[in-house]
């Protein structure tokens, strides 16, 4: 094109795509002076020039769309000019202008918003929490713990190395914490995956920073393999009887209350239940007359509804609790607000204090469901009936995509033979007390 006008700069037509239109002053090695014109119908004065075969450019300023705004015609030449005489003077425009310090310096800044290590493990820990995993509070609060007082908060996550988390590690292990130690391992390995895929993630949840992580430094932290060991303590049958026979008498009257009692109780009778998904379970979620509690999505740890059959000890547990609730919606209302549910630290302390007055072999709550799953076994119970009991997510591609049947009968059946089994271990039969 031969040289501009103020009329064809204006006159140039939007496309589809950006594009450039340049002019032809008759120069050679001095550059050209260009209209880049946006598919928005914004225009922009270009100047281009070639240094060892590499086209680069520099922005001069907006072109006029009309003939009262934008860098003037004249203005524009004028900046081509200055630039082409630093090409005859064997110089870069760009390095001359600053505009490559400039990058620089935006480099800088750009790394300085990089993502740091308090970020990474907020804004993991919110995924968690979106995705429905109840355990988001006590890992956050794990790796803060942990972490901090090696590294501090403010550490860029992609500066953190193996090294500083092996650190970390060895200070748990010393101390005796090994199975901790693989948790945090564990946290912390899914925290910095979480940041790799996090720059490229559009629903990510900072919008101010990135992490640039280019890989994961736990990835060549091993594991403690001496305490990885699979869970094995359970009830034996005079346990369980002594259990139930305290439950249901005076003994645990000032150990536990009544909604501990009952609790316990349950899991006992509903074949080993998860405690957090029977404690936050609403009163809406038991059918009376059909007899069924349904675990639902919001609180199944898979994410699945559970139907559990009710035997008539569960009916008669639950009757009984129903005067503890009074008018709240959750089954086991929290003692002192009745809008939340009962919390697991409760239950945890209560039968801590019940084997500190007991010689009952040490025992958690997680234990119940061992128990019940190991004596369920020992009656001649399925392993498959046992875990469709228990809600245990079943993996098999028939399982997974295509059983939807849900074995109510044979669930109900499974129950109703471990429930005589407990009433035959307790000192007398459940229904014969006069409360739970």
């Amino acid at each position: 094109m031969a040289l501009f006008t103020l009329n064809k700069i204006i006159g140039f037509k939007t496309k589809q795509s950006s594009y450039y239109e340049w002019e032809d002053d008759g120069t050679k090695g001095m550059g050209r002076l260009g209209v880049k014109i946006f598919s928005s119908g914004s225009k922009r004065f270009v100047f281009r020039y070639y240094v060892d075969g590499n086209r680069k450019f520099i922005k001069i300023g907006d072109a006029p769309t009309s003939r009262e705004n934008g860098v003037t015609l004249a203005a524009a030449r004028l900046a081509a000019k200055k630039y082409g005489a630093m090409l005859q003077a064997g110089l870069d425009p760009r390095l001359e202008l600053g505009l490559i310090k400039a990058e620089e310096e935006n480099k800088v800044k750009v790394e300085a918003q990089k993502g740091s290590i308090e970020q990474l493990f907020n804004s993991y820990t919110s995924q968690m929490k979106k995705d429905g995993k109840r355990t988001y509070k006590a890992v956050l609060k794990s790796l803060e713990k942990e972490v901090y007082p090696y590294i501090k908060p403010e550490t860029k996550a992609k500066n953190v190395t193996k090294d500083d988390l092996v650190i970390i590690l060895s200070h748990m292990i010393k101390r005796g914490a090994l199975t901790q130690s693989n948790r945090v391992r564990s946290y912390l390995m899914a925290a910095f995956n979480y940041g790799l895929a996090h720059d490229n993630d559009p629903a990510n949840f900072i919008d101010d920073a990135k992490f640039g992580l280019l890989f994961n430094p736990v990835s060549a932290i091993p594991k403690q393999k001496s305490a990885e060991k699979v869970g094995e303590h359970f009830l034996s049958d005079s346990e369980v009887k002594l259990l139930l026979n305290d439950l249901n008498n005076e003994f645990l009257r000032f150990q536990m209350g009544n909604s501990i009692r009952n609790l316990i109780s349950l899991l006992f009778y509903t074949g080993g239940q998860r405690p957090f998904e029977l404690a936050s379970s609403k009163w809406e979620s038991i059918n009376w007359e059909a007899k069924t509690l349904l675990i639902t999505t919001d609180i199944s740890k898979n994410k699945r509804p559970h139907l559990v059959p009710l035997t008539e000890s569960a009916i008669f547990i639950l009757s009984k609790q129903k005067e503890n609730s009074g008018e709240s919606d959750f089954i086991f209302p929290h003692r002192f607000d009745r809008e939340r549910h009962i919390t697991l630290d409760s239950l945890s302390r209560a039968i801590a204090r019940y084997r500190n007055k007991t010689d009952i072999r040490p025992f958690i709550p997680r234990d119940i469901r061992r128990t019940c799953k190991t004596l369920m076994g020992e009656l001649g119970i399925s392993k498959s009936i046992r875990d469709r009991l228990q809600n245990h997510a079943l993996h098999d591609v028939s399982s997974k995509h295509y059983d939807r049947y849900e074995y109510m009968p044979e669930k109900q059946r499974a129950l109703e033979a471990w429930e005589q089994k407990l009433n035959e271990v307790a000192v007398n039969n459940i229904l014969a007390f006069g409360g739970v």
